[in-house]
């Protein structure tokens, strides 16, 4: 039951995601994974404004969007798996457009 706290604890906490976008960020960045690891730390930048908005209440005093930490992960999961296909959408779409060099 502690441990369900703590978890609990640590997911409703704005900085928490906000260190792990800028960790993820800065991952892809600097470790060039082809930009797989960038749009998941966007969605951990998202869930991290999307908290601190809920805990000011800047959605009103009755909305809450996010009641448990198990939802605060699925809201992660998606926003990962939308930003994923979004930027790879992007990305695809943009390498179509510009000639390979390689073509004589």
């Amino acid at each position: 039951m502690e441990t369900y706290l703590h978890i609990s604890a640590l997911a409703f906490k704005p900085e928490i995601w906000l260190i792990l976008g800028i960790l993820l960020v800065m991952a892809d960045i600097f470790l060039g994974y082809d930009f797989f690891v960038l749009p998941v730390g966007a969605a951990a930048l998202i869930v991290s404004a999307v908290v601190y908005a809920q805990k000011n209440g800047w959605f009103g005093e009755e909305t809450v969007l996010l009641n448990d930490w198990h939802e605060v992960g699925f809201f992660f999961a998606i926003l990962s798996v939308i930003s994923v296909i979004l930027i790879r959408f992007v990305w695809q779409k943009n390498k179509k457009e510009q000639p390979d060099i390689n073509d004589y």
